[in-house]
């Protein structure tokens, strides 16, 4: 992790990293497969996540395929999905959170891979998806990274099928200065979090920047918008979330 203190001139002004790299100062996958179970332990019960995947299932065609793009543990979302009868296909660039997935649901009725989200890609060109979730999975990625990957959603997803996106807002989080902020107010790069002990950066959109991404980029239409708040135990040494939650829908083919 790197040491606490503002991103400097360089790390916010230079070239744009090259799809695998994440933006300077962000949790690594060598970060995140040190703290699998720690993280299991603080996130993995997250009542407004779980409340949310109730509101994603009631869209969904049943026993269809989900693709759960950062599945972490497995724990609260495929876990939860397997048991109400979907098949779960996970990514995780951790392989400690692969593993951890892969006994949270086993096979068949999950299938999880350990790959970069921006350098994977269906196991077949026809392979589609009943549901697409991403919960709290693109804070290493750069505005341009997370452009790229939603805009695949479209091929991803199958006609009448929905994605649940949970992800921070760059204005609910207190250290968001207006000199962090892109030109069109969309997206804010290097905004100081506390994260299970250590001082990092995020790079997230705005709540209308979201929105924007899911239906300009990913083609979908947003049917729900809502906000919580998550507030972890003082022991875990983070900083409390207030996430937005975003439920959109592949509009189905017009015969």
């Amino acid at each position: 992790m790197a040491s606490p203190g503002a991103p400097s001139a360089s790390s916010m002004d230079g070239p744009e990293p090259p799809h695998h790299a994440a933006p300077p100062n962000v949790p690594t996958k060598e970060w995140f497969d040190t703290k699998g179970l720690d993280y299991e332990t603080i996130y993995g019960h997250n009542e407004g996540l779980l409340k949310a995947v109730d509101k994603l299932t009631a869209r969904l065609r049943p026993g269809c395929r989900v693709l759960d793009l950062g599945c972490g543990t497995g724990r609260p979302v495929a876990h939860t999905l397997a048991a109400r009868g979907f098949q779960v296909h996970g990514v995780d660039f951790s392989s400690t959170m692969v593993s951890l997935s892969r006994a949270a649901v086993p096979s068949p009725h999950g299938v999880f891979d350990c790959a970069h989200l921006l350098d994977w890609a269906p196991p077949s060109k026809d392979q589609k998806y009943g549901g697409i979730v991403a919960t709290s999975s693109f804070y290493e990625l750069s505005r341009e990274q997370s452009e790229t990957l939603v805009s695949r959603w479209r091929d991803w997803l199958e006609p009448g099928g929905a994605a649940l996106l949970m992800m921070g807002a760059a204005e609910d989080f207190p250290g968001t200065r207006p000199a962090l902020y892109d030109a069109d107010g969309r997206f804010a790069r290097g905004i100081p979090f506390r994260f299970m002990g250590d001082d990092c950066f995020l790079y997230l959109f705005t709540r209308a920047g979201w929105r924007a991404l899911l239906e300009e980029k990913g083609g979908l239409v947003v049917r729900e918008h809502w906000v919580e708040r998550f507030v972890p135990s003082e022991k875990a040494d983070c900083d409390d979330e207030v996430n937005s939650f975003f439920i959109a829908e592949k509009e189905k083919t017009v015969e």
